[in-house]
């Protein structure tokens, strides 16, 4: 009964090296492509314009005292935040009321944020899953290790060796990359998500103003 019990976990465990094995060396591949993308996004972002806070205030409040769409002009943006601006302007061309402005806008912000957080769930997962895939890279060649052992080929087993600490190795330099893109990521999501938040702040500030700036204009030529 022990020898069936024994034989069946080592079946087990020699039936999960090969996934073990190719999801190790295709994360592997993906997250070097990964840190390639991030280090092309890192000169990209060191080189685009920065967000000019006082400009855009500016550039906002004057489109609006003149009764026209809200229009940022020439001011700098970043190019999330004129991501970021080319849909919320889109959609605010297609409202018919600024009465629940700021709930709108909260929800436009809530998107954004979803869809940031999305992006960041994979390498987040990858931090966690990494040292587990390469931990089974490593446990899993010690049962055949240990048969070639007993057989007397230490040929076999010094290739079985071999294997799992090459896993090992792999899963640790994964998981060390999904963590470095990871933070890297969350430090410019926090970045991006701030000025998104401060421009929410400016229209919302901004719009209710210009409304009454324009009731106040009609009422007075009403009464002229």
């Amino acid at each position: 009964m022990e020898s069936a019990v024994t034989e069946i976990f080592y079946r087990l465990s020699t039936a999960f090296f090969w996934p073990v094995a190719l999801a190790l060396l295709a994360l592997f591949v993906l997250s070097l492509a990964d840190l390639g993308s991030l280090l092309v996004q890192s000169r990209r972002r060191a080189n685009a314009p920065a967000s000019d806070l006082p400009a855009l205030a500016n550039a906002l409040a004057a489109s609006l005292r003149n009764g026209t769409r809200p229009h940022l002009g020439a001011a700098s943006l970043s190019p999330s935040l004129a991501r970021f601006w080319d849909m919320l302007e889109a959609r605010l061309a297609r409202l018919d009321s600024h009465e629940h402005l700021d709930l709108w806008l909260d929800e436009t912000l809530q998107r954004e944020e979803m869809r940031v957080a999305n992006r960041l769930d994979l390498t987040r997962t990858l931090v966690r899953i990494a040292p587990m895939l390469g931990l089974a890279g490593t446990i899993i060649p010690l049962g055949p290790a240990l048969q070639s052992l007993l057989a007397g080929d230490m040929a076999g087993m010094v290739n079985h060796l071999v294997i799992g600490f090459g896993a090992v190795v792999c899963g640790l330099v994964l998981g060390g990359i999904a963590y470095v893109l990871t933070l890297t990521r969350e430090r410019w999501a926090r970045v991006d998500l701030k000025e998104m938040e401060n421009l929410c702040e400016l229209v919302l500030r901004a719009l209710p103003e210009a409304a009454h700036v324009r009731g106040a204009a009609q009422f007075a030529g009403a009464h002229a």
